[in-house]
């Protein structure tokens, strides 16, 4: 299930809040698309990884919040900050493979290319 604005986990006056503040992106949804750019940066970093849904959802929840924050000219409050900090650098490592525990995602199978027989021989016999 995708991440959503809901997920944020924000209380309806602080959701208000945050919305009005960041009027100035001049989109319809802007806490959406804040969202939205988060996932984005987690799904890019950890791809071809088999991750925790809760995991995943933890870093686009803690970075979203520190960009809409920052948009928002609001001040990202300190243990915010330092939360999303360390999930970049968790990112990081993983990005750069430096996490060896993580079970690689199974890569697609491909299908078998036919090796038919090509050339001007006709296919059929023919008798003469």
């Amino acid at each position: 299930m995708p991440f959503a604005v809901q997920d944020l986990l924000l209380t309806e006056e602080r959701k208000t809040q945050l919305t009005a503040a960041l009027a100035n992106l001049g989109v319809a949804d802007p806490l959406g698309k804040i969202v939205g750019e988060a996932s984005a940066d987690v799904a890019r970093l950890t791809r071809g990884y088999v991750i925790e849904e809760s995991s995943v959802n933890g870093w686009i929840r803690v970075l979203a919040l520190e960009r809409a924050y920052l948009v928002a000219e609001l001040g990202v409050p300190e243990d915010m900050a330092t939360a999303a900090d360390a999930a970049r650098e968790e990112l990081a490592a993983i990005a750069s493979g430096r996490r060896p525990n993580l079970q690689l995602a199974a890569a697609p199978s491909t299908a078998p290319v036919s090796s038919g027989s090509w050339g001007s021989s006709p296919k059929v016999p023919i008798r003469l």
